[in-house]
């Protein structure tokens, strides 16, 4: 797997790079390894992916270009029109286990609570037959990877960094709850916008005196906490909660979105995104109470059934795109940080592309098939580079993380 350094000198900087964001890239590398085995002993003794382990099933497809695309969008892989390429889609969950796809259970007033998770698509377009800037083994294929919302959970490297030693401090390796805590302590009055822990008041109701006690014994986690970082969960608490209450019965027919920005060209920026062109199984019901009697694998069950029908699905590639003049004054808040979203109204929707899935022969394989695969954005082609902390940060992630897994 060969990277290279192809980047035009005439192309424009849109990055903002903390100073530290170096040291924290590999900190984060080097915990994503330490997690993957930890995590090994409640999967089934199995190496698995840091992130997405669980898949829904694994397609080919065709990845078609428009004819009549403008000549605006004429870049990199939309270069030629009507070009036709063979393609891979994985769907998956986005988490750090293979579990169920509900939670599902009783909060602490014994109501009853059903939560959504965050679902993936990664498309691996095959053969680019372009310079990319990362090869693929000694192949030269473009990923795209994508979640079923438009924003990415964790704006950028910090947050990323925070929520990574949450994880390594939890006894499964799986648990983010001292990420999220101050957040929690904020909403009930006991901290406040800096991290400062107020005094506890008389007669504290032991829901909050409990929360106390789990944020004085691990203080030591906290010492470096400040506004910045506090900012970081109220911005994640925000896009989980929305992740949480956003129902996919069907992994082919939802939408997703890249929520991180890409190069388009030398002086353009673009997202991207994926929504199906068949709308009977998105205005199927989707009330909370349908899902209470859902498997623990019905994603992946919902996706068999559809394609044992032999019917083609289509889907529609989609682009924003961002000018110069657009970004050099936020740069911050439209290439660094992946938890904000583009203005749909200023960066509007563009199909540049139809992705076509011919079903396959239903099999057991079909939910491994692309188990030994990388699916990274920096198997790109040069004019669609991968821009932002959360960007930077995948490249050494995925990459030591595939390598991990493969070599167990």
């Amino acid at each position: 797997m060969e990277s290279h350094d192809v980047r035009s000198s005439q192309a424009i900087d849109f990055e903002r790079i903390p100073e530290m964001e170096d040291k924290w890239r590999k900190e984060i590398t080097a915990m994503t390894v330490t997690l993957q085995d930890k995590r090994k002993a409640i999967q089934n003794d199995e190496i698995l992916r840091g992130v997405h382990p669980k898949s829904h099933g694994c397609l080919d497809a065709e990845f078609t270009v428009n004819r009549d695309i403008a000549p605006q969008f004429q870049v990199g892989l939309f270069a030629q029109p009507g070009k036709c390429f063979r393609a891979r889609i994985r769907y998956s969950n986005a988490d750090v286990l293979k579990r169920a796809d509900l939670e599902k259970g009783q909060d602490a007033t014994g109501a009853r609570f059903l939560n959504h998770g965050s679902r993936g698509m990664a498309i691996k377009v095959l053969d680019v037959g372009a310079p990319v800037l990362l090869e693929d083994g000694c192949a030269r294929n473009q990923d795209f990877l994508m979640v079923n919302t438009p924003e990415f959970a964790f704006r950028n490297v910090r947050d990323y960094l925070r929520l990574t030693k949450a994880l390594c401090a939890s006894a499964d390796g799986a648990d983010p709850l001292l990420f999220f805590l101050p957040g929690e302590l904020l909403k009930r009055g006991m901290m406040d916008m800096s991290g400062s822990l107020l005094p506890a008041p008389a007669g504290e109701p032991p829901q909050n005196a409990g929360l106390r006690a789990l944020f004085e014994a691990n203080r030591a986690f906290f010492d470096d906490f400040d506004a910045e970082d506090m900012q970081g969960v109220i911005s994640a608490a925000g896009v989980v909660g929305k992740i949480q209450s956003t129902p996919v019965r069907n992994p082919l027919f939802a939408p997703y979105f890249s929520a991180a920005s890409f190069r388009f060209g030398k002086d353009r920026v673009m997202r991207f995104s994926v929504v199906p062109l068949q709308s009977e199984e998105m205005a199927a019901d989707m009330a909370s109470d349908a899902f209470e009697d859902f498997s623990d694998d019905y994603l992946s069950q919902a996706l068999a059934l559809s394609v044992a029908t032999n019917e083609p699905i289509k889907l529609s590639f989609r682009i924003q795109i961002a000018h110069e003049e657009d970004i050099v004054n936020d740069i911050d808040g439209m290439i660094e940080n992946a938890a904000k979203t583009w203005d749909e109204d200023q960066f509007s929707h563009t199909e540049v592309a139809q992705i076509t899935i011919n079903p396959p022969c239903p099999s057991a394989e079909l939910v491994d098939t692309c188990k030994p695969l990388l699916f990274t954005p920096w198997h790109a082609v040069v004019d669609f580079e991968p821009l932002g902390g959360i960007n930077r940060l995948r490249k050494p992630v995925y990459s030591t993380s595939a390598a991990f897994r493969r070599s167990v």
